[in-house]
């Protein structure tokens, strides 16, 4: 038996420390754009940054697997919200 797919990919709900700086540092609504649909989540404010309430949602949507590549793009980033452009690039070999 399989688990579903998000579980095998929801270490990719973190953002990478290099991009923080860019991001507001309070917990803000943030928009993920991807084949003209788009998902409402939250950014996480803190140590870790992530996103929440939505990400599974997202990755259930995409039918997206374990080794799919995602590209985020930020679009914009005020102090009350964060926009994404999400291009998925296809599978690594994991």
């Amino acid at each position: 038996m399989n688990p579903e797919p998000y579980l095998y990919i929801v270490f990719l709900q973190f953002i990478p420390k290099s991009i923080c700086g860019y991001l507001p540092p309070i917990s803000v609504k943030t928009m993920l754009r991807c084949n003209g649909k788009e998902w409402a989540l939250t950014l996480t404010s803190g140590g870790r940054r992530r996103l929440i309430n939505g990400w599974k949602q997202f990755v259930v949507d995409n039918n997206l697997k374990k080794g799919n590549v995602l590209l985020f793009e930020l679009v914009e980033a005020t102090s009350g919200s964060v926009i994404f452009s999400v291009e998925e690039l296809g599978l690594t070999n994991a």
